[in-house]
């Protein structure tokens, strides 16, 4: 769906940040996307900047909004960016990636983009990260919690998501 009021005002918002961080504070958290905002359901634009980011690429914000509404929010952003779109929109953006549906796969991983359900499969809700491995096997994970500025550490890859709540990965080449 396609709101032309929504990349003016992504324009105008100044991001303070190479990496984002805490959807739901802040300038991110009443950006709109489709009929809802960011700090909602955002997620998804969020880690595909990152990822850019993370690659050496220039992310813009507004062009990556405009972007998903078009192509990866159905029903007008209603439950987010659609968790099988982020690879297409990775390369799209200039990101070479590999789907995959393999927790070990996952965790063997440099970096990549992970969408998983928050709670229960399907009613829980889901969520996007975008992860590094560090060189002590941790794993740096931007966007991890909505109400968090920072990048959080976290010791393995249960602690970022559950292998039942993993809905797809994306392997950053």
């Amino acid at each position: 769906m396609y709101f032309p009021s929504h990349f003016k005002k992504h324009k105008a918002v100044e991001l303070s940040t190479p990496y984002l961080n805490g959807q739901d504070i802040g300038v991110l958290r009443d950006m709109p996307y489709g009929f809802r905002t960011v700090g909602d359901v955002g997620c998804g634009p969020i880690a595909l900047y990152n990822a850019m980011r993370y690659k050496g690429l220039e992310p813009d914000m507004s062009k990556i909004m405009r972007y998903c509404e078009l192509t990866a929010a159905p029903l007008g952003a209603a439950f987010g960016t659609f968790p099988f779109s982020m690879g297409y929109l990775l390369r799209h953006f200039g990101v070479k990636n590999k789907m995959t549906l393999s927790y070990k796969k996952l965790v063997a991983a440099e970096s990549c983009v992970i969408a998983y359900w928050t709670k229960r499969p399907i009613f829980g809700g889901g969520h996007f990260v975008f992860c590094v491995r560090q060189e002590d096997g941790t794993h740096l994970v931007y966007n991890r919690w909505s109400n968090v500025s920072e990048a959080r550490i976290c010791k393995d890859m249960r602690e970022v998501v559950k292998k039942h709540c993993l809905i797809v990965g994306y392997i950053l080449k």
